[in-house]
């Protein structure tokens, strides 16, 4: 059939020259669009060219080689386009280019133009200009190189993604310090170096570094502020964590306040303001974070209120202990009466105003003091309203009882020794407790005569055993989280990009691909065939 093609040209050929001097090569080459002798001769060269840097199969090397040794084949294009796709990347754009200046028509217009944007070693975007908008459309894989380079052409998520793995991190960098890949994408998932993959955690979402990835990427600052959040005392610096930490302790430092955003600078003023007054507004005594700031800034100077707050009420129930391990019973009975009245407080919902632990803690220290005026029928309600919040709660209950069923001369003192002596229920540190009370208390007979009572009690107990009232019920419910609050740092911002600028062969991968679409470009289509004459 192409023999036949061939030999149909030339006869259009030569009756259209009158039958005389017509020439079947010059007729083959015009019939694929390639017009001129010296145009067709250039072409030569270039599919010579060609011929050395590319491998195509048997059947498409004879299709060329028959063509430049006469009349070209109508197969022509078809066998130069397996020939380029066998081209080594790097050589693919040298060949094209000779074959376009060569005069080789095969291609689109749009093509050619990408074709001069790949002559440049590395076409990046504001260094070379683009040939026009419309070398931005084409295949994924043509895009992602040009979006890679900072031209404005369309990616979607998912082509970005599915290149991720592969490309070196410099270029994930540029991707994303462009805006075309950001937390969504989660392209740390698509990494397989751990540290790669931290690193581009920290550099979208800040927010998930913990203390020790900080430190693996040697990122200080974060450090700094993990230290900070969980209760370092950091002082040795003079940084904001440093000051804040010191502002948590108690100190002032006006420093402080010009350091925070104005946000923070706020907060810092409604939060020293209302320590003057132990008032402050809901969302800050519901930030537990708070707690130990408010506390280190606030020294009541009368009863607290604890119907204010959860944050008022714990302040109240801690004072109430202070004052029992100082023997202070006359100051606790007054703010526990309080904390009973709270404890029973509810809001609109009908709901409690306080946790149940911490009703427990009330129930169960309000019971402890009654016992001083032997009101026990009072203290054993108190502990029967609460007996379902905490096993220790059953446990006075019954100790409550028994001795209630003893006789006044029966029973021994109400007070818990430990608390006797200023120290918590348990502490093994009990006896140098005694002995520093001893020496300080030299003088006083009555307290000296009430703490070598407890210190007999305390040693019979552990020859003997002992059931004392426990209080509180956990150690923990006094004591605050040395964890705080973020509320007056300022946001955690990103991790700086910390590769080097990408370099031209970093974006060899994309090129490649780029390179390979190019022949999605190559274009030729055959003139409408007649059908054959029995002259054939």
């Amino acid at each position: 059939m192409a023999a036949w093609r061939i030999k149909r040209n030339a006869r259009q050929a030569a009756i259209r020259s009158g039958g005389a001097g017509a020439d079947p090569v010059a007729e083959g080459w015009a019939a694929l669009g390639v017009h001129g002798g010296d145009t067709i001769g250039e072409l030569h060269r270039a599919i010579s060219a060609l011929l050395d840097d590319s491998a195509p199969p048997a059947e498409d090397l004879e299709t060329i080689r028959g063509s430049l040794e006469g009349a070209p084949d109508p197969s022509l294009p078809t066998a130069v386009r397996s020939a380029l796709v066998t081209v080594p990347p790097r050589l693919l754009i040298k060949n094209l280019g000779e074959l376009l200046q060569a005069g080789m028509p095969w291609i689109t217009d749009v093509g050619r133009r990408k074709v001069q944007l790949l002559s440049f070693d590395h076409p990046l975007a504001g260094v070379v200009r683009l040939p026009g908008d419309d070398v931005l459309e084409g295949g994924a894989k043509w895009r992602l190189y040009l979006a890679a380079l900072g031209h404005p052409a369309r990616v979607t998520t998912a082509e970005v993604t599915r290149i991720i793995p592969d490309l070196p991190l410099t270029v994930v960098d540029d991707f994303i310090d462009l805006g075309l890949l950001g937390e969504r994408e989660q392209p740390w998932r698509l990494r397989p170096d751990p540290d790669e993959s931290l690193y581009l955690r920290a550099r979208l979402t800040p927010d998930s570094i913990e203390r020790q990835d900080a430190t693996t990427l040697g990122w200080a600052e974060i450090e700094r502020r993990h230290a900070f959040l969980e209760g370092d005392e950091l002082l040795d610096g003079a940084d904001l964590f440093s000051l804040l930490a010191a502002f948590w302790r108690g100190e002032t430092d006006i420093t402080l306040r010009t350091r925070l955003s104005s946000g923070g600078r706020a907060l810092y003023d409604e939060i020293t303001v209302g320590a003057q007054t132990g008032r402050w507004p809901q969302r800050i005594v519901t930030d537990r974070g708070l707690w130990p700031l408010l506390t280190a800034h606030w020294t009541p100077s009368e009863s607290v209120n604890p119907k204010l707050s959860e944050f008022h009420a714990w302040r109240a129930l801690y004072n109430c202990y202070r004052w029992i391990l100082m023997g202070w019973f006359d100051r606790a009975k007054p703010q526990v009466e309080g904390l009973l009245e709270a404890s029973n407080e509810t809001d609109g919902k009908r709901e409690r105003l306080l946790p149940d632990a911490m009703r427990a803690e009330i129930h169960t220290m309000a019971a402890y003091l009654a016992q001083e005026n032997n009101e026990l029928e009072f203290a054993i309600k108190l502990l029967e309203m609460a007996q379902d919040t905490h096993p220790e709660v059953r446990e006075n209950l019954r100790r409550l009882r028994e001795r209630r069923a003893l006789t006044m001369n029966n029973r021994d003192h109400w007070e818990n020794p430990y608390l006797m002596l200023g120290v918590p229920h348990g502490d093994p540190g009990w006896e140098d407790q005694w002995r520093d009370l001893r020496k300080e208390l030299n003088h006083d007979v009555d307290r000296l005569t009430h703490i070598n009572a407890a210190k007999r009690r305390l040693m019979h107990a552990e020859r003997h055993g002992a059931d004392f009232y426990v209080l509180p019920l956990e150690e923990s419910s006094l004591h605050l989280s040395r964890e705080r609050s973020a509320a007056l740092l300022p946001p955690v911002e990103p991790l700086h990009r910390r590769t080097s600028q990408s370099k031209p062969e970093d974006f060899d991968p994309l090129r490649v691909n780029a390179t390979r679409s190019l022949l999605d470009d190559f274009e030729f289509s055959m003139p409408k065939n007649t059908e054959p004459s029995d002259e054939a």
